[in-house]
């Protein structure tokens, strides 16, 4: 402002002098005097020191301002990626146990194609109302020249060659029994997108002779996005490692995108690393947003999960806001610059503390009413429950004892030990949060299946864990489901025995065992004689309930460590795990003989077989599962043409001269 404006550099008009008053007798004090000299240095300082204190003070405070701004977009930044990386996380477990799910599928189906393909149609019948959901809407067989011989949609199907779909194309081309995973395909017989799951199909002798197909909608996958809740234009995508898009979903499309191929990262080299965060626009709908993706590298699949990037800077739009309009105010009243300074940071810091505390605890209780809080003081050891973590744990108080003692009362042996590797893996920042399956005692003593999730919200200054907030989910229906399909996969229908996949599994645990360890362990190749006179007498309920009778009377001949399994028809092989001489295979193949030399008594009938034995030890008879295989049966065909009911070790000459 002018000299001429400032009321304090207005000229004093001249006055006659006055009478001394008090107060004027006082300002002839020394420090009266001292007052008097500092206000007129101020009048005259302070246009000078506006100036200064305005071109310090206002880049400073717009230099704070914008920096909290730029804070704030990281904190909102991170945030989203957090989140992100939590449902990339949970979706990459859901597309994990649906593709091992159908993997196993398959491998039974295919199993009972082998075995029985008259009564196929009625297992798969039987079989896919089972799964979840029905995730499996078709299964169909195509012979080695890609010929479509069975469809469950059909009947009746018509003539149709495959052999042009690159899911049946990559088996022909390839001896090994790996699961393939295709793009996008329309069903020349469904006439519906799907993605195709598909194994091939050997015969016993180890040759090509077709494929088995589990058709999957899209849908089934992109559904995952109904069930999370990031915002507005939020998007969750699955695709092949090379970054064709399986399946999407967002606000816009649910099948938008599909069969897109996103050449964008994180998919240049889904080899390294495992998992990671991108920011980008999409190239399917022009959105931007911060992605956390998710490799699957045992099925050659990515997840990705995505949060636009508006609606993650909109959380903290109202911060942003307030910063904006306190540096304009602040600038014009410079006056309070310090005060309001000193309040916008206690207040952000209290802000962001309890807005961060208020969104934990608000995302893990809203994610469904069917999971239950959990809120873990490290320090007094003792969690606080919400009803629904209550009722799920059945205990009645809200206050529980989180000791090692109590853990080992309420918690399952076998799961201490991978629940404490969990915890200590988070709480020392090896992994980003807290996630395990588990089981738990209820209230009648027995086990109920939970997943347990959750992550450190309170940390003291050395960086100790003080505070953890989770949720428990009930999985226990999940996961008997999960174990009944496998099991269904692995073991025979009739005699609940191992069948030859499972029996296979075992094979290769022994040879991987007795190389590492130089021991030895046997196989003994077995089949009934006088089976079928029983079968074409009595008919094939009795041959039936006789198998089932053999297997039981057999199982009571080995140790715990042995496994028996049916192989097809009235075949059965006995795997020995563990041997000290090879007279000690023929002494538990005397006992089978013996076993099987005592008569059985099925719906009355006295029925009398035996058996024909052979016996192949390693590493002497072979050195891996199809050479064993082959001398074991070699040994049990030599014990029937010396005349049956007998046991014969494999001998190389003996064997030569049956090839003959």
């Amino acid at each position: 402002m002018d000299d001429e404006s400032h009321p304090m550099r207005q000229p004093m008009p001249p006055t006659e002098p006055a009478a001394p008053s008090r107060a004027r007798m006082a300002l002839d004090r020394p420090v009266a005097a001292f007052l008097r000299a500092y206000m007129d240095f101020g009048r005259k300082a302070i246009p000078w020191k506006v100036a200064v204190f305005l071109l310090v003070t206002l880049p400073v405070l717009w230099g704070v301002a914008l920096l909290e701004i730029s804070n704030l977009r990281t904190i909102a930044e991170e945030e989203s990626n957090r989140d992100a990386h939590n449902f990339s996380l949970a979706f990459a477990q859901e597309v994990k146990a649906t593709v091992s799910t159908i993997d196993l599928s398959l491998i039974g189906l295919r199993a009972n194609w082998i075995r029985n393909r008259a009564d196929f149609r009625t297992i798969v019948n039987r079989f896919t109302p089972m799964l979840k959901d029905n995730i499996i809407f078709q299964v169909t067989i195509v012979d080695a020249d890609g010929n479509l011989v069975f469809t469950s949609t059909d009947p009746n199907p018509p003539p149709l060659n495959l052999r042009d779909r690159d899911h049946v194309s990559v088996h022909a081309r390839r001896s090994s029994d790996n699961l393939y995973i295709s793009k996008p395909v329309k069903g020349r017989v469904s006439k519906k997108w799907s993605v195709q799951f598909t194994r091939p199909i050997f015969t016993l002798e180890g040759k090509f002779d077709g494929v088995i197909v589990a058709s999957v909608e899209p849908s089934y996958f992109s559904r995952f996005y109904h069930q999370i809740d990031l915002g507005k234009n939020a998007s969750v995508s699955l695709s092949l490692a090379d970054g064709t898009v399986l399946a999407r979903a967002s606000d816009a499309n649910n099948d938008q995108g599909m069969g897109t191929k996103l050449p964008t990262p994180p998919f240049d080299d889904a080899s390294e690393p495992l998992s990671g965060y991108a920011r980008y626009v999409s190239v399917v709908d022009g959105i931007e947003r911060f992605y956390a993706w998710r490799a699957l590298p045992a099925y050659g699949l990515i997840v990705n999960v995505g949060q636009s990037v508006d609606e993650g800077y909109a959380r903290y739009a109202h911060q942003e806001s307030f910063y904006l309009n306190a540096a304009i105010v602040l600038s014009v009243v410079l006056a309070g610059l310090g005060l309001a300074l000193a309040y916008a940071s206690r207040y952000r810091q209290q802000a962001m503390q309890a807005l961060a505390d208020t969104e934990i605890r608000l995302k893990l209780a809203l994610k469904g009413s069917r999971e239950g809080v959990w809120d873990w003081d490290l320090v007094r050891q003792t969690a606080t429950l919400s009803e629904r973590a209550q009722e799920i744990l059945q205990v009645d108080s809200p206050t529980l004892s989180c000791t090692a003692e109590a853990m080992q009362e309420s918690v399952h042996p076998e799961d201490i030990a991978l629940i404490n590797h969990a915890l200590m893996a988070h709480i020392t920042g090896h992994s980003a949060d807290y996630s395990i399956e588990h089981r738990v005692r209820a209230r009648d003593g027995s086990w109920i299946w939970i997943l347990s999730r959750g992550m450190v919200t309170e940390r003291d200054a050395n960086g100790h864990a003080l505070r953890m907030v989770g949720t428990f989910l009930e999985i226990t229906e999940r996961r008997t489901r999960e174990e009944s399909t496998i099991y269904l996969a692995q073991h025979d229908r009739l005699t609940r025995l191992p069948n030859r996949w499972l029996f296979s599994d075992r094979m290769h645990q022994a040879l991987v065992r007795s190389y590492r360890e130089q021991t030895m362990f046997g196989l003994i190749y077995f089949d009934l004689d006088k089976f079928k006179p029983v079968n074409d007498y009595h008919g094939h309920d009795v041959g039936d309930k006789l198998l089932k009778a053999v297997a039981d009377r057999i199982k009571g001949c080995l140790r715990e460590s042995d496994t028996i399994a049916r192989l097809g028809g009235d075949e059965f092989a006995v795997l020995l795990a563990r041997l000290a001489a090879k007279e000690d295979a023929m002494d538990v193949a005397a006992k089978v003989l013996r076993a099987l030399n005592e008569p059985f008594v099925v719906d009355g009938l006295r029925l009398e077989i035996t058996g024909s034995l052979g016996i192949a030890t390693y590493p002497e008879d072979g050195l891996d599962e199809e050479t064993l295989l082959r001398h074991a049966d070699a040994a049990m065909y030599r014990a029937k043409r010396e005349g049956r009911n007998r046991i014969c070790q494999y001998r190389e000459r003996a064997a030569e001269s049956l090839s003959a």
